[in-house]
């Protein structure tokens, strides 16, 4: 026998043996996949071996939000390259994120729509039911369906029926799909140049910074964005991540590097058991800017909002203004299967902040337990269904001029924006910022900025 047909016979030797040895640890992966070559040889009617394992994999999914994980998924070879589409940042559609919740399942919208986008311009919500396509109900689709009727070519019109949360009467809304392009730094107002004003209007020492989202250039447009801001006299920042409904680890912790000394703790993974798999700490690199910080958070800021919310608060950084956050606090990795043609998103470890305390709220969590970011005391300010409403919309105004104006011919008398109204979260944040600048607040900032226990 050759040397060369010797080596390849070793090889398969360890990969049989590898195969084996894994198959041994857990015998089910054995009866799977004998279950599935038994359905392939011996069904009555064939059916094709990729829905078989696309069914496996999502039964075992279900199985995994069952016990609590809401956050795995199951992207079979025709939902995974517009889930990479979202992770790059671009893609055609109309700016929004959809779920199938509930029993039976309802089309939601999950977070806010992108600002800019032609979702944000008709005033969809986070909770708003989609339920009808095209005129096409939504009511057994699968998201396969929905996806192929939500995305489009650029240009091409797109109808949908929509229901808010908290109305029994629907709306149709029309739209037109664009190339979405997701910013990650946003103002406080547009101006007429399409540009972002930062500094508020009321008083310039102070700059109004909302970050949409963290992606990859997330922390270097914060960077550019403060370098400028602070060259123009801005003397403290009021960093907004209500509605950031996060993105990557890599984007968090560079943006808290931005704000913190070195080699301070950001946030702890810990696996199975609590058992710790990575602790990250701020770099020495890039510049550090120490400008008295307010941030904002409210129930739709999750995962790496919640980081930077807790890193900055544990830290004695910033001051914590708004409503608890989500408590989204657990790290998805990607898994290719099928050779990359489908992905697994699969939860794998839980976030701990600095203080030691887990940011995720599990499925039996009290209302009154550790999870998410709580606001610093004397800095709860929460809004009603309604006046969240109103804040969405007034925001819309200051982002988008041009928006849709509301479909409903009876509320056109009725603005759903009254004409004195305030964002109250906001308000406070600038509030305690002029108190820290005046040096009316000192003592009181330390106070707001000492760790829960």
């Amino acid at each position: 026998m050759s040397q060369r047909n010797i080596l390849i016979l070793l090889v398969a030797t360890v990969i049989s043996y590898a195969c084996y040895v894994r198959g041994e640890q857990n015998p089910y992966a054995r009866y799977v996949a004998s279950g599935l070559a038994t359905i392939d040889r011996q069904s009555l009617e064939p059916v094709p071996s990729g829905e078989l394992f696309d069914a496996a994999m999502e039964g075992m999914v279900e199985v995994l939000h069952k016990h609590g994980d809401e956050h795995s998924q199951f992207f079979a070879e025709e939902q995974t390259a517009p889930f990479l589409d979202e992770i790059r940042q671009h893609f055609f559609g109309i700016g929004v994120r959809l779920r199938l919740l509930g029993e039976p399942p309802k089309l939601v919208i999950v977070g806010p729509p992108d600002p800019g986008t032609p979702a944000a311009r008709a005033r969809l919500l986070p909770g708003d039911r989609i339920l009808a396509i095209e005129g096409q109900a939504t009511a057994g689709m699968t998201m396969d369906d929905v996806l192929g009727r939500m995305r489009g070519e650029p240009g091409a019109p797109l109808r949908l029926t929509i229901q808010h949360a908290h109305e029994q009467v629907s709306r149709t809304v029309d739209l037109v799909r664009e190339l979405i392009t997701i910013e990650s730094i946003l103002g406080d107002v547009r101006g007429d140049d399409g540009r972002w004003r930062f500094r508020l209007e009321d008083d310039p020492r102070i700059a109004h910074v909302r970050l949409a989202s963290f992606g990859d250039l997330t922390a270097e447009e914060l960077a550019r964005t403060l370098n400028n801001l602070t060259q123009r006299g801005v003397q403290a920042v009021a960093l907004d991540l209500r509605d950031n409904a996060g993105g990557t680890l890599d984007a968090a912790i560079a943006v808290c590097s931005l704000l913190l000394p070195p080699d301070l703790l950001i946030v702890e993974t810990r696996g199975r058991n609590g058992v710790p798999r990575e602790r990250f700490v701020t770099s020495d690199d890039g510049p550090r800017f120490d400008l008295p910080l307010a941030v904002l958070v409210n129930d739709q800021s999750a995962s790496a909002s919640e980081i930077v919310a807790a890193c900055l608060q544990d830290h004695g950084r910033a001051v914590v203004v708004g409503q608890r956050s989500y408590g989204k606090g657990t790290v998805q990795q990607l898994i290719p299967t099928q050779s990359g043609k489908s992905v697994l998103k699969l939860t794998w470890a839980s976030f701990w902040r600095p203080s030691g305390k887990n940011i995720h709220r599990m499925a039996d969590a009290p209302d009154d337990g550790s999870w998410g970011v709580l606001p610093s005391p004397g800095h709860e300010v929460a809004l009603s269904p309604d006046e969240y409403v109103q804040y969405r919309e007034y925001r819309v105004a200051r982002d988008i001029p041009d928006a849709i104006p509301p479909a409903d011919p009876a509320a056109a008398d009725q603005p759903a924006v009254p004409a004195d109204f305030v964002d109250r979260q906001l308000a406070d944040a600038v509030e305690y910022l002029q108190g820290v600048l005046d040096g009316a607040d000192r003592a009181g900032r330390r106070e707001a900025f000492s760790v829960e226990e």
